[in-house]
């Protein structure tokens, strides 16, 4: 069952809840195009930031499709059109650009914000709390318009699996950093839910994210927010969520305090 906010979201991108196409075939399956865009136009005068988020772009375009053991500063010079040796006064070395894109490129306040916003509401005393099935429905619904980005972390986390990867750091200490932001937020949950088994859900839906994300990319048939919104209705059991669900489910009247619904106030 589909709450009413959800249904809304699935209307406005034209699908419905029937039941699903017949799956294709390995042979029929077409990899999902991620990397079409134009070449970047060359500028004759362009600001330090434009041109900051000039390679920026390049960058994460390039390693999407070569992985950055595959990528060459040459290949990012050749995309924004300038040469090598210009490339280095915007950039100290490869590894430098590699920390660029991952800090500045995916995990972003803009991707936080927006998974937060519509997933928050107000109480009666003032407090803001959250309702986690909505903000991961946002985080898919966020991800689904930079497919570019989400095939560049796909790439990366594989190839980060090495421990001799600059980003091997950062992609084995990703998962602690998202639960420390997590955890810190006020979140509306179900009775019984402790510390402990939010965590283990966390980590449950960001498994679940990645992988269908994963499937998404390599499988141009695979809507991500139909495929998602089927899989929220195991990973958050409607029974187990009702009011939980998507701020939407309160009511505007209520004046009431939630906070005695959140992990900090449970202690």
């Amino acid at each position: 069952m589909t709450v009413a906010a959800w249904q809304q979201i699935l209307d406005q991108h034209g699908i419905s809840r029937e039941p699903r196409k017949p799956l294709l075939a390995s042979h029929e399956v077409t990899v999902r195009d991620t990397t079409s865009g134009k070449r970047f136009v060359k500028r004759k005068r362009m600001s330090q930031e434009e041109r900051h988020l000039q390679i920026l772009r390049a960058a994460s375009k390039t390693i999407a499709v070569k992985g950055y053991w595959g990528m060459s500063l040459q290949d990012i010079s050749d995309e924004i059109g300038i040469s090598e040796a210009a490339l280095y006064h915007y950039i100290d070395s490869k590894e430098d650009l590699l920390h660029m894109v991952l800090t500045e490129g995916y995990d972003t306040t803009e991707s936080n914000e927006f998974a937060a916003l519509s997933a928050s509401a107000v109480d009666g005393d003032g407090h803001r709390i959250y309702c986690y099935p909505r903000y991961c429905l946002n985080t898919v619904l966020y991800n689904m318009q930079r497919p570019e980005m989400i095939q560049l972390f796909c790439v990366l986390s594989g190839e980060a699996l090495n421990p001799d990867h600059p980003a091997h750091r950062f992609f084995t200490g990703r998962h602690m950093r998202l639960w420390e932001m997590i955890g810190s937020m006020n979140w509306l949950l179900p009775r019984g839910m402790t510390e402990e088994r939010f965590f283990d859900l966390f980590t449950l839906a960001q498994s679940a994210m990645d992988g269908l994300q994963q499937r998404w990319l390599a499988d141009e048939s695979i809507d991500l927010l139909e495929e998602w919104v089927r899989f929220s209705d195991f990973i958050f059991p409607r029974a187990t969520w009702e009011g939980c669900y998507d701020p939407s489910e309160l009511d505007a009247d209520d004046a009431s305090c939630l906070l005695p619904y959140t992990l900090q106030e449970r202690g």
